[in-house]
């Protein structure tokens, strides 16, 4: 039997099958193509079987080759995480980041744990508020803005979610009003964010009902709070669908009418000029944009 493949061969070949691709495994490694499938190659002789189909333009994965895959990424895994808790054992890298209360409570913080389990060595110090960032000024590695457009050149900008607008309130909601079109919501108690007050008028407008007044009702600092107060039976909230999930999901808040709105703000993960490259920033960066749904963006 052959010699166990080194390290080096090992790394190569589940570089290669993430990636389906030779090249790209060598880019991730800075190793030449070549190099790359003199490392597979080792692999397949130890085994005594080949671990890719190879074509003209492409590689894909035998079944063994999947198999085996799967176990190294994982395995690798679990290395790269005991390396970084040893070399960063007794220090901590502090990463600040900014974020509205909304989105800090309703998507990043359920998900922080899962972060913090993975990167032990990286102390978030999570901030909110709505107030405009200024990079030159704050001592911020990133924060997460909404804007419908162009950041300028020296922002990194990562999009991460579109907005989509649904009117959303208690289980016993639609009952309590006869909410049964649109229309009905002039009978109800709308609840607003001030954050984004337009919010309630750019649905209505959509949803052909430009004669309700959609100031009135019940206004709250932040969508948070609306949110809340419409679990409470205080009335409907027009909401950021993704930021409501969970709450749909539990049944603690219900979609009020199917009708979908696509607000002008999208929202971005910013990474600050003065801290790209930053280990903490860029580790947090490649988290945060592994979380978002497929659908995402």
């Amino acid at each position: 039997m052959s010699r166990f493949p080194p390290l080096a061969a090992l790394r190569a070949f589940e570089s290669a099958a993430r990636h389906r691709s030779f090249t790209k495994a060598g880019e991730e490694l800075f190793l030449t193509q070549s190099a790359v499938s003199r490392h597979v190659r080792n692999v397949e002789e130890y085994f005594g079987v080949p671990l890719f189909f190879r074509n003209h333009r492409a590689v894909t994965l035998t079944p063994e080759g999947e198999m085996y895959m799967r176990e190294l990424v994982e395995a690798f895994s679990r290395i790269d995480l005991a390396t970084r808790r040893v070399k960063h054992s007794g220090r901590q890298d502090i990463l600040n980041v900014h974020a509205y209360t909304t989105f800090a409570m309703q998507w990043l913080i359920p998900r922080l744990k899962k972060f913090h389990d993975t990167n032990p060595e990286v102390d978030v110090r999570l901030t909110a508020s709505v107030q405009p960032i200024d990079f030159d000024r704050a001592d911020l590695h990133c924060a997460i803005r909404t804007a419908p457009g162009d950041w300028g050149g020296e922002i990194r900008a990562d999009k991460l979610f579109d907005s989509w607008l649904i009117p959303v309130g208690a289980p016993n909601a639609e009952a309590e009003w006869t909410l049964r079109q649109p229309g009905d919501l002039r009978h109800a108690t709308l609840l607003h964010s001030l954050a984004r007050a337009g919010d309630w008028r750019l649905w209505l407008d959509a949803a052909g009902e430009p004669g309700i007044d959609a100031d009135r009702g019940l206004k709250f600092e932040s969508s948070a709070m609306a949110y809340l107060a419409a679990q409470q039976g205080m009335g409907i909230a027009i909401a950021q669908s993704f930021l409501v999930q969970d709450e749909l999901r539990k049944g603690s808040l219900v979609r009020i009418f199917p009708q979908t709105t696509r607000s002008d703000r999208t929202y971005y993960f910013l990474s600050s000029p003065r801290y790209l490259g930053h280990s903490a920033l860029e580790v947090f960066r490649e988290w945060l944009l592994t979380e978002l749904p497929g659908d995402a963006g």
